[in-house]
């Protein structure tokens, strides 16, 4: 009713019946793109909400990111749950380079191990000289606290008593400030190990344990490091940089979400807003017809 209400042709009433999602976005941002949005809307609204997390749950997420932005930007209002998208943009990793301000300023040893371990997943790397997302230098400290308890240990015979004991809490605290969408912001990141030491307990045939067992400081340091580097990560999914790279997918999406953000306007990037030359490039590379922009949710 609704394909002929609009003297639809043949061709669309056929895609408005197979409901296949993924032609009826595809075909959503060709008619969007054609200035057409009475059409687009109708060829998204064809696709139902079950399909459309079936067609997510199948797709990586750069390509999940698309679908919701395409049906987001034919119907004009979130298709995809908040939480959703926000997971998927979580995982998007598009590749980015960090370095500092100064191109002669070093990696520091620690963010250099936190990269070694897991830039590959993270899609990070160092580079000195120009690079997407400016880190200052990188501070990781080692505290170590203690307070009186009570412990429950085994005996001699291996029966449980309690006795006098000393907690010991190290935690080795990282941080760095970093520029984000144009601002400059400290990120923190934390690693903890715990554990009880008690002197001898003849009386209640209890050892003494003098050493709190736990990882050794420049472990823990290297640890907090790695945090530090994930945190970065989930703060770079919430605010990419507008100079990502733009050779895949992932950066192109990285790239929309940026423009989304700067204009304070979730429908910017699919509107054509930003560098004319990057998103008619990205454009191509999502398969998109030309005034389609980057649809991102």
């Amino acid at each position: 009713m609704l394909a002929c209400a609009h003297g639809r042709s043949a061709e669309q009433k056929a895609l408005l019946e197979r409901a296949d999602c993924a032609e009826l976005l595809r075909a959503a941002d060709a008619a969007r793109a054609a200035g057409d949005p009475d059409l687009a809307a109708d060829l998204a609204a064809a696709c139902p909400q079950d399909r459309l997390s079936a067609l997510l749950d199948r797709s990586p997420p750069a390509e999940a990111l698309l679908w919701c932005g395409r049906a987001r930007a034919a119907l004009l209002k979130p298709a995809c749950e908040a939480g959703r998208v926000s997971a998927l943009a979580a995982q998007l990793h598009p590749h980015l380079t960090v370095g500092p301000p100064d191109p002669s300023t070093p990696v520091e040893p620690l963010l250099a191990a936190a990269l070694e371990q897991a830039g590959k997943d993270l899609n990070f790397s160092w580079q000195s000289d120009n690079p997407d997302v400016v880190v200052g230098r990188l501070n990781v400290v080692l505290d170590h606290a203690t307070n009186s308890t009570v412990a429950v240990v085994p005996d001699a015979k291996g029966n449980k008593q309690r006795i006098p004991a000393t907690q010991h809490r190290f935690v080795a605290r990282a941080e760095a400030q970093v520029e984000l969408s144009g601002k400059t912001r400290t990120l923190r990141a934390a690693e903890e190990a715990r554990d009880l030491t008690w002197e001898a307990a003849p009386r209640q045939a209890v050892a003494a344990k003098f050493e709190p067992a736990v990882p050794a400081p420049e472990e823990l340091k290297k640890r907090a490091a790695l945090a530090w580097l994930r945190n970065l990560a989930k703060a770079l999914a919430a605010s990419p940089p507008e100079n990502v790279d733009l050779s895949d997918v992932k950066g192109c999406v990285a790239y929309g979400f940026s423009l989304n953000l700067a204009a304070g306007d979730p429908g910017a990037a699919a509107a054509g807003l930003g560098e004319p030359a990057k998103v008619a490039a990205c454009e191509k590379l999502l398969g998109e017809p030309a005034g389609a922009g980057i649809p991102v949710p």
